[in-house]
């Protein structure tokens, strides 16, 4: 028993807690102890119930890199549930998106990301989220999404009419694939207002109202704007999600 103790806490580096009382632990130590409990047990698959809930920020990304180790080092499974996309993602070998209780999706992480099934994988993937803008399809290459239209590249349209079963869409943009002009560019550029705007130091993320929609757009930390101003808004039609309403379906 003692040497099963003593290896699992130099595994989780809590060699040095072993003789305190549980009420002289942190948060974070608590959370090492009770994975150390569960590991000296050797089980067959591990269960893990929002582990980190009650860690503070800092602490939470050690210990995601430390579980992401200990994983690997015990070669065990883990079934790790959280609310915490982030952890989700950079932790997960395999994602499994749950919503009421019903599995929506489940793949790798940089599959959920980049091939969402459905609108709801789509906006719950992905910080700060994706816009999402509602648009009829005219059959031939045209998004009319009320306050703008964008035409599609011609292998884009091809993939909309082999496989929409209506004209009724959801366009999908993620704030990383919009840029902000200060002109119109190109006939696909739209017309935008300043709303609000985040430093974040390495990137900005600008919130632009499209006619009497909020859209989101992640730039580079030095831009500057300020509240108000008038810009363009342009759309990465390369890196564009449509989803089919009436299936609620992903087609691209």
């Amino acid at each position: 028993i003692k040497k099963r103790v003593a290896e699992a806490a130099a595994m989780l580096k809590i060699g040095e807690l072993l003789r305190r009382k549980p009420h002289e632990l942190s948060g974070g130590e608590r959370q090492r102890v009770a994975l150390a409990r569960a590991i000296v047990r050797d089980p067959k698959v591990f269960l893990m119930d929002e582990p980190m809930s009650n860690v503070d920020a800092k602490l939470r990304v050690g210990m995601r890199a430390e579980l992401i180790r200990l994983q690997k080092e015990l070669a065990t499974t883990m079934v790790y549930v959280t609310h915490d996309q982030v952890e989700a993602m950079t932790m997960a070998d395999r994602v499994a998106i749950l919503d009421l209780g019903k599995l929506q999706q489940c793949d790798r992480p940089v599959d959920v990301y980049k091939h969402p099934e459905n609108l709801f994988v789509a906006g719950f993937i992905g910080s700060p989220a994706m816009n999402f803008f509602e648009c009829s399809w005219d059959g031939e290459g045209y998004l009319d999404a009320g306050s703008f239209k964008l035409r599609l590249p011609s292998d884009l349209t091809k993939i909309v009419k082999d496989r929409a079963s209506s004209t009724e869409l959801m366009l999908g943009a993620r704030p990383q694939d919009l840029a902000i002009c200060e002109k119109q560019e190109t006939p696909e550029c739209v017309a935008a207002e300043i709303y609000a705007v985040e430093p974040l130091g390495d990137q900005t993320v600008v919130d632009l109202k499209v006619a009497d929609t909020i859209v989101r757009a992640v730039v580079t930390g030095e831009y500057m704007r300020r509240i108000s101003d008038r810009v363009w808004m342009k759309i990465d039609l390369n890196k564009i999600y449509l989803f089919d309403l009436k299936k609620d379906k992903n087609i691209l």
